[in-house]
């Protein structure tokens, strides 16, 4: 199978969440930590910009 996936860049990281731009939607998205995780290793997200700060909580 040869699904493609989803470009994203990372905006914001916090300790729950991790904000997320669709590059293809220009949209942005928060998206709990655990299944972001998750997403960028089935290959759902490829991730553009993997180091960003994070903030605190």
């Amino acid at each position: 199978m040869g699904t493609r996936s989803i470009k994203v860049k990372i905006v914001k990281e916090t300790s729950s969440t991790v904000t997320i731009k669709f590059l293809s939607l220009n949209r942005k998205m928060p998206v709990p930590r655990k299944e972001f995780e998750q997403r960028v290793e089935d290959g759902t997200y490829e991730v553009i910009n993997p180091t960003v700060s994070e903030d605190k909580d």
